[in-house]
């Protein structure tokens, strides 16, 4: 079931963190909200439930969130760098054994943020996207 709720903002930082469309900024752009249900981390809708955008502009169009994927994953591995290895001194085996686990768990966050933000790069905000999709 899709719903389209109003947001407080039509900001696109807050509509990449809460995983909604590029356009409306309102519908979801995974079918399953938990991306911890491992069946279902992939399944995106074919359109979004609320303005009709597309999801997947092209085929094959997220093999580019790798780099995007990438990109997430090295600022997160820097953190913990600078965070265990710097200022609390963990040893480098730790280090790694914890980044690890780290980056494994949060494997699912980091794949929907990285196809969510490269689809952000390519479809613009329209703020009178619902609209028109009624009509």
């Amino acid at each position: 079931m899709y719903f389209c709720l109003y947001t407080m903002s039509n900001s696109s930082l807050i509509s990449i963190l809460t995983f909604k469309c590029p356009k409306c900024h309102k519908g979801s752009l995974f079918v399953d909200p938990n991306p911890f249900h491992f069946k279902n981390v992939t399944k995106m809708p074919d359109k979004c439930p609320c303005c009709g955008q597309r999801t997947e502009l092209e085929p094959g169009f997220y093999y580019g969130a790798m780099y995007a994927s990438y990109g997430l994953s090295m600022m997160l591995f820097l953190f913990n760098f600078f965070f265990l290895y710097i200022f609390l001194h963990v040893p480098s085996v730790w280090f790694l054994v914890l980044n690890t686990v780290l980056l494994l768990v949060l494997w699912p966050i980091i794949f929907r943020l990285a196809r969510v933000i490269y689809i952000h790069l390519f479809v613009k905000f329209d703020p009178f996207a619902i609209e028109n999709f009624k009509k």
